[in-house]
């Protein structure tokens, strides 16, 4: 299991920065340390703390879902698509700012198609 996750995180490095590297083998390193520990260590001022962190945390989960971080992470991730969407946004804006020039030109030329400039 953990070399498929090593090789999956090494697929996407690109995509992730060296330091969340580095954090993810730190925390490897000192992650039995923690399994000493056992409940009767904790004081109830430390669950209250632990319980404010995972409301939080599930706070900040719902917003990174509404966002679509995830989304933009893997568009980031993956540039060759990214190039194509902006390709075709900026196309589809260019036709809109010629179509709204090309309307405008039209309401100009009758409105004064009325003047004696252009009465033959």
């Amino acid at each position: 299991m953990t070399d498929d996750l090593n090789k999956n995180i090494s697929d996407k490095e690109g995509a992730i920065r060296s330091d969340a590297f580095l954090a993810k083998k730190s925390f490897d390193a000192q992650k039995d340390a923690f399994d000493q520990y056992t409940p009767d260590d904790f004081t109830d001022d430390y669950v209250n703390d632990v319980e404010n962190l995972r409301h939080e945390l599930k706070l900040m989960m719902s917003i990174m879902n509404e966002s679509k971080f995830d989304d933009i992470v893997h568009l980031i991730a993956n540039p060759s698509r990214l190039m194509g969407l902006n390709f075709i946004i900026g196309f589809v804006r260019g036709l809109g700012f010629c179509l709204a020039v090309i309307i405008m030109i039209l309401i100009v030329l009758i409105s004064l198609s009325d003047t004696t400039l252009f009465r033959a």
